[in-house]
């Protein structure tokens, strides 16, 4: 059997379109089309029920589908460490982030790893909302928050200590909050996620344990940079990773508020398929991941509280 076809016909089911597959390949239905027949064919199973205004699966569509992704990956990813000599790696490392994240930090570490791999292409997927990693053929996410349960590994590579802050002008026409509750009384810039809205606010109290604030938000985005922007613009107080902010911090752009109150750490994760075999370009590009959360990530922490 040719794994190309059975991989493009995963592309197929995943999007629900042969067309959408094959703009995606970049090649035309008709060749698609062969590609398909080409594999039931070679299986004696009919996989796709198709009509001019439908596409769906067979049983044994939906059967070769479920476990024929898993023994792709495995596959894939055995055939690629028989390959790999003195760590010499091709082909694509697909790796997803968030678009705040990716750019001001992340960009950096993946470009010096492509210098070490030169043969080694790399996709970057920047985007704020939690893509499925399957569903959209990435090898890897780097995510910050807590995660939802899911059959994925999720590696933990670094604490993500976070504030509250607000520009100067925000705090000259409102005033600065003195304690949690006053929060209630203040413009809040809420991130919206796909999973929901984030206007639940968590601390940690001198005793240790955790306390929620509900906070009402005059201005809502589903862009991180977005909150970051509306934040200096004076539009409210705005609830932020450090990194994220610290340059304005030194710059007294933006000023923290409530540092007597710790904001509810988050962590930073490597996050991948739930798989046997981890491919060898994921698997050196999450050593390389660890070694530098682990020697050269800066401290925000202690930087700047």
């Amino acid at each position: 059997m040719n794994t190309e076809d059975f991989q493009f016909f995963i592309r197929v089911a995943d999007l629900g379109s042969i067309s959408r597959a094959a703009q995606e390949a970049n090649i035309s239905v008709s060749v698609a089309s062969q590609r398909i027949q080409r594999l039931e064919q070679n299986l004696q199973l009919r996989l796709l029920h198709r009509t001019t205004r439908k596409l769906s699966l067979t049983e044994e569509g939906k059967t070769m589908l479920e476990h024929g992704r898993l023994w792709l990956h495995e596959f894939s990813s055995l055939q690629a460490s028989l390959k790999v000599q003195d760590k010499c790696l091709s082909g694509t490392l697909r790796i997803t982030t968030s678009a705040t994240f990716g750019t001001k930090i992340l960009m950096a570490v993946i470009t010096e790893f492509s210098l070490l791999h030169p043969e080694l292409k790399i996709h970057l997927d920047l985007n704020d909302q939690n893509i499925d990693l399957i569903q959209y053929g990435m090898d890897l996410a780097i995510r910050i928050g807590k995660l939802k349960s899911s059959t994925l590994i999720a590696k933990p590579l670094a604490s993500n200590p976070r504030l509250l802050c607000a520009s100067p002008t925000y705090l000259e026409k409102y005033g600065r909050p003195q304690t949690l509750s006053d929060l209630k009384l203040h413009r809040c810039i809420l991130q919206q996620h796909e999973h929901g809205l984030t206007d639940q606010w968590n601390f940690i109290t001198k005793q240790g344990e955790l306390q929620q604030i509900q906070v009402a938000g005059y201005f809502t985005t589903n862009s991180g940079e977005g909150v970051r922007q509306a934040c200096l613009s004076g539009l409210g107080i705005s609830n932020h990773s450090i990194w994220h902010v610290s340059d304005d911090l030194k710059t007294e752009k933006l000023v923290q508020v409530l540092a007597q109150y710790p904001v509810e750490p988050t962590s930073i994760y490597a996050v991948f398929p739930n798989r046997n075999l981890i491919p060898p370009k994921v698997q050196l590009f999450l050593e390389y991941l660890l070694d530098y959360f682990q020697n050269h990530y800066p401290s925000y922490k202690h930087n700047l509280l």
